[in-house]
């Protein structure tokens, strides 16, 4: 009996121990695509937690699982605490989703057992442990969901972003502008392409900021992508990128601009020799966190009405 109780309060320190270290690590990255898998870790690794306690403790079944709940309720918010202690905000949001991911394990666990109990057909037997298998499945779904999307992606590269994809929104954001998807439809008259369409705010910056799947950017020599300005004249697409040494909103290395007009043109802009902020060190082409692509435009004269628009499509890298 000694060892069993010595054996659950081991394992309950360990479980902590990793809860804690969990919620104050870094994040995946900054895209909505990494946070999303972050989000499904909490129910895998609460579900994993709930199985050690519930296999622990030396009770019956239904107080085995309530207390697993409870002590699964306490972990959570203890965490959470912790990391409003580590200088993040408490998530209430986490906190559910390991309640959640503890409540499928506990629901498989004892579907399976109830099918094990004497007396049981085998019509009843068999359909328990289908039901329990499609509850231990639903622990893993929503990651393996992201993950697919994720790796989906990743295999487009060096394609940075086209938007036909349906996940491509998590990894862009207006500057200081309205960002909104234009389609064009070929001639049968269905959808052949999407297009970024960017409102430009006449502000210093305005325009669309990226964030790449993939960083290491050391083995290609140019950024290209097809572009149009339309409302304005000395029109031109502005690009700056920052590294994991340089982020932030003002702080990227010139890549370079050039004119367009409002026909869609594919503009190019090297990747190599890269002009320098004065006073920082080298871009580091091997850790690509951001791409800001801003577009600048005047009006004729003292015309300042109308609206002038930015459109982008097929950002990648040769």
């Amino acid at each position: 009996m000694k060892s069993q109780a010595l054996r659950m309060i081991i394992v309950a320190t360990l479980v902590a121990a990793a809860v804690v270290a969990g919620h104050l690590l870094p994040g995946l990255d900054q895209t909505g695509i990494s946070a999303e898998i972050r989000n499904a870790l909490h129910i895998v690794g609460f579900a994993l937690i709930a199985a050690a306690i519930f296999e622990t403790l030396p009770m019956r079944t239904t107080k085995a699982a309530l207390t697993t709940l409870a002590l699964v309720a306490v972990l959570g918010t203890l965490a959470e605490l912790a990391q409003k202690l580590g200088g993040k905000e408490i998530d209430l949001l986490d906190l559910s989703r390991d309640i959640a991911g503890a409540t499928l394990y506990l629901c498989a666990r004892i579907v399976w057992k109830s099918g094990n109990t004497t007396g049981r057909t085998t019509v009843v037997r068999y359909s328990t442990r289908v039901l329990s298998a499609v509850l231990g499945v639903l622990i893993f779904v929503p990651l393996g969901f992201w993950l697919v999307v994720n790796a989906r992606i990743a295999a487009q590269f060096p394609t940075i972003l086209d938007f036909d994809g349906r996940w491509d929104n998590y990894l862009y954001e207006a500057i200081e502008s309205e960002v909104s998807i234009a389609q064009a439809d070929s001639a049968d008259g269905k959808i052949s392409s999407s297009t970024a369409e960017i409102q430009l705010l006449r502000r210093s910056w305005s325009g669309l900021k990226i964030e790449p799947v993939v960083s290491d950017w050391s083995s290609y020599q140019f950024l290209t992508m097809r572009a149009a300005i339309d409302g304005g004249y000395d029109s031109r697409v502005i690009v700056h990128i920052s590294d994991g040494e340089h982020p932030g909103y003002r702080i990227q290395h010139l890549v370079g601009g050039r004119s367009v007009g409002p026909e869609p043109t594919t503009i190019r802009f090297p990747l190599r020799g890269v002009v320098d902020i004065p006073g920082r060190p080298d871009l580091d082409p091997t850790n690509i966190r951001d791409v800001y692509i801003i577009g600048k435009t005047r009006r004729k004269g003292k015309d300042k009405s109308g609206i002038t628009r930015l459109f982008v499509d097929d950002i990648r890298l040769e």
